[in-house]
């Protein structure tokens, strides 16, 4: 009866170590799963953001090119939500001009702004002028220019939103131009 008990009580054992075992084996996958999951997701998102803001870059490096009389700096940052892709300083004879710039691809006929970019260019405009969302339109293969104020109407449908200037391609001569002129009547003489 003694021995049954011993024999009992070492199954008993190994069957809790078993258990135990196999639970931190079982919490080991589950810790590898969710990890290649969350890494498939950080892929599929990382992708779908590349492609958006591949294009927007593509868009940033055009704008920098052809516009060598504005210094930009571009910003990214996730700390301050809202905040403009750029800064720029539209460098003139009598006086810098610096203004803050969102840069966006239409798709359809809505700008993709978030709730914090809206709400960012709206009270940054009513405080100072100085920001403007420029967009690039594929299907028309045009880049206009609206207010900050304008940010709230544009995500509903840019169309029917006037815009402070419409050019067509070549961007190479006009964009610098439009923006000069835009900026410009704010210096004082």
């Amino acid at each position: 009866m003694a021995s049954r008990q011993v024999v009992e009580a070492s199954n008993s054992s190994r069957i809790k170590k078993n258990l135990v075992s196999d639970s931190a084996l079982s919490k080991e996958k589950k810790f590898v799963l969710s990890k290649k999951e969350k890494q498939s997701m950080k892929e599929t998102k990382r992708k779908n953001l590349s492609s958006k803001r591949g294009r927007e870059s593509t868009f940033w490096k055009n704008i920098k090119e052809i516009t060598p009389n504005i210094y930009w700096t571009r910003i990214e940052t996730y700390g301050t939500p809202g905040i403009p892709d750029l800064l720029g300083v539209c460098m003139h004879p009598k006086k810098n001009v610096s203004f803050w710039c969102e840069l966006k691809i239409a798709k359809g006929n809505q700008l993709l702004l978030s709730p914090f970019q809206i709400a960012w260019n709206i009270k940054r405009y009513s405080l100072c002028q100085d920001n403007f969302i420029m967009a690039k339109i594929p299907e028309t293969r045009e880049v206009c220019l609206w207010t900050g104020a304008c940010a709230r109407e544009l995500v509903v449908n840019y169309k029917e939103v006037e815009p402070v200037f419409v050019i067509s391609q070549p961007y190479k001569e006009k964009l610098e131009k439009e923006l000069m002129l835009v900026l410009v009547p704010a210096i004082k003489t």
